[in-house]
């Protein structure tokens, strides 16, 4: 399930978008709520040192150095202050009142605020305290301030809380993440199966519905009545097809005789080279009528119950042997290699058909080359079979037309043929749940790929 699940690109990149997406968005809220947190936390403790800083000032101002005093007395007393932290400095820089034991060297006399570490008298230890200073008139030096201990306590507290409100919210992200791509993949794998089964022949595939009327239940609908059109749409052209090509069997082989019997009756020369060539083209119809037949077979899905295991290596050194003389009549060296032994499972007779409709295109149409090569391995979950000539080859611009059916390229057209003869081997390995390909081979020529699954015995 984890290999299917990375191997969905496409899902995979969306659910880690997603994924990402709301843990970027909590992650952003939890940042500005813990920096809010924070302000109005160390905000509070800034603003309680600067009214004691500015009450302290307005009694100097107003009742001078005495009443200052009482008022920091006052405030050091004072139970519900016992965080509170002043500092009184006269002219000559001693204390005059205060709770720390000395000016802060490293803190100036006009400091807005300023978080430093810093001994209150009859501590031990040393507290973070946050304090701010101002000068008053006479040399005077004023310094208050508030212990953070608790506040700092408070905002790592959040800090804390932030951080593991974010491990969990990742956690959580890639549940929903992994089961929503779970949830995807199963119905995307409902409507792939079945575009697997319609495009390897089985237009009767349908998609299966859930009932729940959703929007993949309704997509479903939509496709199986779209699949049921396209089956019947299909059926019907067959079956004019193959009644045409079947209907005009007949006409064809009594016409072909009636050549034959009228090439026996006369000694005409012209007339002879003309009702020869008129039975070459009664011959040729003929053919193709037949491949016609074969391919609409094929695409019906006709032969699949005649698949058996054979060995393919054989097989190819069967058809060397057979096509070997006719490949040095036309000034081709016909060779195969690959596996000693290769076992498929496959239709033996349509098999040889494509791999011999092949050959025949190799010889017509390699003008120019020498070597015609079969070659059968074994590619994973595939067998691989190609045949390769070094001739002049086909344009990559223009294989999509070699393969449609009626498709003859301007090179094709002085020789006899069809157009069909790559379409049925097209329609073999589809029949066979594979795929046919041209390419180019290195350094010249055509390379012409049968690729067919490896299929259990029957």
């Amino acid at each position: 399930m984890r290999r299917r699940l990375f191997h969905s690109t496409s899902i995979a990149r969306f659910v880690l978008i997603f994924a990402l997406a709301q843990c970027a968005s909590l992650g952003l809220g939890l940042y500005l709520m813990f920096g809010l947190t924070s302000q109005t936390i160390l905000g509070d403790a800034r603003r309680a040192a600067e009214l004691a800083r500015d009450n302290i000032a307005r009694d100097f101002r107003d009742a001078g150095p005495a009443r200052a005093t009482a008022r920091i007395a006052e405030e050091m007393q004072a139970t519900e202050n016992h965080d509170f932290v002043v500092f009184l400095r006269g002219p000559d820089g001693t204390r005059v009142v205060g709770n720390l034991g000395a000016w802060p060297t490293t803190v100036s006399d006009r400091e807005h605020w300023r978080t430093i570490s810093l001994y209150r008298e009859e501590s031990r230890a040393p507290e973070q305290m946050g304090v701010v200073t101002t000068r008053l008139k006479g040399g005077y030096t004023l310094l208050t301030g508030q212990v953070l201990e608790g506040q700092l306590a408070l905002v790592q507290a959040s800090e804390t809380a932030m951080f593991y409100a974010m491990a969990m919210s990742l956690a959580l992200a890639a549940g929903i993440a992994f089961f929503f791509s779970r949830f995807l993949e199963n119905h995307i794998d409902r409507f792939s199966g079945v575009a697997r089964a319609v495009d390897s022949g089985n237009l009767s595939a349908r998609v299966e519905r859930n009932g729940t009327g959703d929007s993949f239940d309704r997509l479903g609908l939509t496709i199986n009545r779209m699949l049921q059109r396209i089956e019947r749409l299909v059926q019907e052209l067959r079956m004019v097809t193959d009644s045409m090509a079947h209907d005009l069997r007949s006409p064809v082989s009594r016409l072909k005789s009636t050549l034959e019997r009228g090439l026996g009756r006369t000694r005409d020369p012209a007339a002879l080279a003309v009702l020869g060539e008129a039975i070459e083209e009664a011959d040729g119809l003929h053919r193709m009528l037949n491949t016609a037949l074969q391919i609409s077979r094929a695409e019906a899905g006709i032969g699949r119950d005649q698949f058996t295991r054979f060995d393919l290596a054989q097989a190819l050194d069967n058809l060397v042997e057979v096509y070997g003389p006719v490949a040095e009549d036309a000034g081709f060296v016909l060779g195969s290699d690959g596996d000693a032994r290769l076992p498929v499972v496959a239709h033996r007779d349509l098999l040889n058909q494509a791999l011999s409709n092949l050959i025949d295109n190799a010889l017509k149409y390699a003008k120019g080359g020498q070597h015609i090569m079969l070659h059968a391995e074994i590619a994973g979950d595939e067998v691989e079979i190609t045949v390769r000539d070094d001739g002049p080859g086909i344009p990559a611009e223009r294989t999509e037309e070699a393969l449609r059916r009626f498709g003859r390229l301007d090179a094709a057209r002085t020789e006899s043929g069809s157009g069909l003869g790559l379409s049925l081997v097209s329609t073999i390995a589809q029949l066979h749940g594979g795929v046919l390909t041209l390419g180019a081979a290195d350094p010249q020529g055509l390379v012409v790929t049968l690729r067919l699954p490896i299929l259990p015995d029957r």
